[in-house]
């Protein structure tokens, strides 16, 4: 099977480059902007994770009868300075009730030099684009749906909350109003990270949402084989899921749940943590937001 690799010019004579391939020189250069962004340990993937995630493109691109594309993308301006750059895992599902196309959007960051400029539609939008392409041989189909991983400011000691904000330029919950800004909703599911690697810990300080997905709900079976596809391949690379409790557990529960998955709104636990953090003691963000919404 042939590597997918693509290049293009889009607007303002940004380039896009993309790829499936673990030798590629885009790897490298999303890594260098990836490891200025991410510090948090059990959420970051080294090197050698994201090169086992690539390789599978060829050793195994089809996992529970689904095709895969994981792909690292960057892009840079006109004169190859690097602007931002997102790692994602695109899945062709076969459920019924959702969108043909499903994208884990496990890593994305823009440069400090270009925040506030739209850069983080423009790396979603092309994210979508290139998965369609790499699965579909065209960028003209349904609009895929999009996942992403947030910290939960609720979850975070002071110390976390402080290193991350102080390293990423944004407060937590100004970064969740971004992404609500962006279409996110909450997906109210129990979920919990799996280890991304033997010598780190599962993280259940992260939110898990959607982005401008088409539905108020999810299918409980679409979803559960989402995130098999994401914890399958960009989680355990490939390694049987039953070695990790934690997939097994959550997607035991999927698969046992008739009712969809709900998709919560927001902005009023954003405003709400604005006014005063403390409102939200002894919960998660996802508790907090939906009590919001009752």
């Amino acid at each position: 099977m042939a590597v997918f690799e693509h290049q293009e010019v889009l607007a303002n004579r940004l380039v896009l480059r993309t790829s499936e391939d673990p030798s590629s020189p885009v790897l490298k250069a999303f890594y260098a902007g990836y490891d200025r962004a991410f510090v948090l340990p059990d959420e970051r993937e080294d090197l050698d994770g994201f090169i086992d995630c690539l390789q599978l493109n060829q050793t195994l691109p089809s996992l529970f009868a689904r095709r895969h594309s994981e792909q690292v993308l960057t892009v840079e301006d006109s004169e190859g300075t690097l602007l931002g750059g997102a790692n994602f895992l695109a899945t062709g599902m076969t459920a019924a009730g959702g969108p043909p196309v499903s994208l884990a959007l496990n890593y994305v960051f823009v440069e400090a030099a270009a925040r506030g400029q739209g850069f983080a539609r423009v790396l979603i939008g092309a994210a979508q684009r290139m998965a369609l392409l790499a699965l579909t041989g065209a960028t003209d189909g349904p609009e895929p749906a999009v996942f992403i991983e947030q910290n939960d400011p609720l979850a975070l000691s002071d110390a976390e909350y402080a290193a991350d904000t102080q390293h990423a330029g944004i407060d937590q919950i100004d970064r969740l109003a971004v992404w609500a800004r962006l279409g996110a909703r909450l997906v109210d599911f129990p979920y919990v990270q799996p280890a991304l690697s033997p010598d780190q810990q599962p993280d259940d300080g992260l939110i898990y949402a959607a982005l401008r997905y088409p539905e108020a709900a999810i299918p409980a079976a679409w979803f559960h084989d989402h995130l098999q596809s994401f914890f399958g391949v960009s989680v355990r690379k490939g390694a049987p899921l039953e070695g990790d409790p934690v997939c097994t557990a959550q997607l035991a529960a999927l698969a046992e749940r008739r009712e969809p998955v709900a998709l919560v709104p927001v902005e009023a636990a954003i405003a709400a943590l604005k006014a005063d953090r403390r409102q939200g003691a002894g919960q998660n963000f996802r508790q907090f937001a939906i009590r919001l919404c009752a």
